[in-house]
């Protein structure tokens, strides 16, 4: 497909923008209406522990999907891959509806997974179709709507729930998955696929999976069962996969995943901007609302009830939706790494403020406030530099690997975060039972995101200044033929 500026005047980019973002929040919105809809699930199944494979099968489909799905798009059109993916979203939410048991409702939670890759694809879509002056916000505008639409995800969600019953939430992303599909089949012109060149690399596809999906379930173990030799054995394993699969991809002529890419400076320097990212300022939700529910004797903490702790999120989707598109039009505007180093700084600044300053509802409003706006534009700002440089029938693959890294890494940091909340504990059984965070446990945790959104700011830092790049015009293989 030619990408030539008689692009530019094409007037379809809004109409094509806006089917897109209806289609890339459908994952946004199945995990955020489960996270409000798991309380009850759990209650009325018995089984809270098993009810949590509703939100780890999710995370485990959904983190190799990224990546694979995202690369078959680019191989053999983007349209027709996010069309199978919303089928699939639609079929696992009619299933986890309908479903008899916990197991069934599991089986269709992980079949729902498969639609994490529609953010990456649609990042390709908007590189095939949107004039190459409106790319940069309208990368904006996606991660925006998939930042902030997963809180409102989890305030729909627990609102169907009370309302409904849970078999609503289902319901609702079956009809979400269904819409975004037809809508997408009607309006978005057909996809680039290029031309066969050889045997698909099958092994690194197969390979790279599960061992994604073990080293990520041995992360998400080691808050409960460190030493459990099930867990040692699983990061084992899908650590020695992932050497083994990274090792076949490097020597491959035609690589599924293609890990020399990694080599080339701004993408390698992206994906640890990612991992920093997720270690540290993903943890932004875990932070505020255990602060602000945390009982007030404990020496830190207001007290308040789950209720009005969520309260405070709903002020950063505002946020979210105002701090990725403006990175997004200062990336087109300037540069990714512009973009990007604004929001890490931005984050920076939130973070320490919030060490500083966190005894009070205001206090944490404040801080909720810079830090969202400052994540959403940093995470927007990630996104536009891999595009930048990606040649253009590997961007859906670049941008699906990001995806993979921030998972991953937002896994560990939970896992961090947690333990360094319970380096030091308190609790008063005259004040009733729990066991807490100590302040000072609190200050760990509070330093150790500081730390992380500093990195932020030097791993960008790191990054060579570039002029405005032509995202459109970047490719290293001969044209693509169209196909439906």
């Amino acid at each position: 497909m030619d990408h030539d500026d008689t692009r530019r005047g094409d007037a379809r980019w809004l109409p094509i923008l806006l089917v897109l973002v209806v289609a890339e929040i459908t994952s946004a919105f199945e995990m955020g209406m489960m996270f409000g809809a798991l309380a009850t699930i759990s209650r009325e199944f018995g089984d809270p522990v098993k009810a949590g494979w509703l939100i780890t099968a999710f995370l485990l489909v959904g983190a190799a999907s990224a990546a694979l799905s995202s690369r078959l798009g680019d191989l053999f059109g983007r349209k027709r891959v996010a069309l199978v993916l919303l089928v699939l979203a639609a079929a696992g939410s009619l299933l986890s509806a309908l479903a008899p048991t916990l197991a069934v409702m599991i089986v269709g939670r992980a079949i729902q997974g498969f639609s994490a890759a529609l953010l990456p694809l649609c990042v390709g879509l908007v590189r095939e179709h949107v004039p190459s002056r409106r790319t940069g916000i309208s990368i904006g505008w996606l991660a925006a709507m998939a930042t902030s639409s997963a809180g409102a995800g989890v305030m729909l969600g627990g609102w169907a729930v009370d309302r409904l019953g849970w078999p609503s939430v289902f319901w609702f992303s079956c009809a979400h998955a269904v819409a975004a599909a037809l809508l997408m089949a009607a309006v978005l012109p057909a996809s680039p696929r290029r031309a066969a060149e050889g045997p698909l690399d099958l092994t690194g596809g197969l390979l790279f999976a599960p061992a994604v999906a073990a080293l990520l379930l041995a992360i998400t173990r080691l808050k409960s069962q460190a030493g459990d030799p099930l867990t040692i054995g699983l990061a084992l394993a899908g650590l020695l996969t992932l050497a083994w699969w990274a090792r076949h991809e490097w020597r491959h002529p035609r690589p599924m995943l293609d890990v020399r890419l990694f080599t080339q400076r701004q993408i390698g320097i992206t994906m640890l901007l990612a991992a920093m990212y997720g270690l540290g300022t993903s943890q932004q939700m875990l932070v505020i609302l255990q602060l602000a529910q945390q009982p007030a004797w404990t020496g830190i903490g207001l007290g308040l009830s789950a209720t009005a702790a969520a309260a405070i999120k709903v002020p950063s989707i505002a946020m979210g939706l105002l701090g990725a598109p403006w990175s997004g039009w200062l990336g087109g505007r300037s540069s990714g790494r512009v973009a990007a180093l604004w929001g890490a700084v931005i984050v920076l600044a939130g973070w320490v403020l919030l060490a500083l300053w966190h005894d009070s509802i205001a206090a944490l409003v404040v801080a909720t406030l810079v830090i969202s706006f400052g994540s959403s534009a940093l995470y927007a700002g990630a996104v536009v530099l891999v595009t930048e440089v990606a040649p253009h029938e590997r961007t859906s693959e670049i941008n699906g690997q990001l995806a993979v890294m921030r998972s991953i890494s937002y896994a560990a940091g939970t896992v961090a975060m947690t333990l360094l909340l319970a380096s030091d504990a308190v609790s008063d059984p005259a004040r009733g039972p729990g066991v807490f965070a100590s302040s000072a446990a609190f200050d760990r945790g509070l330093l150790y995101v500081v730390a992380c959104a500093a990195g932020c700011v030097l791993v960008i830092l790191a990054l060579p200044g570039r002029r405005r790049p032509d995202i459109h015009r970047r490719t290293l293989t001969p044209p693509m033929k169209a196909q439906g």
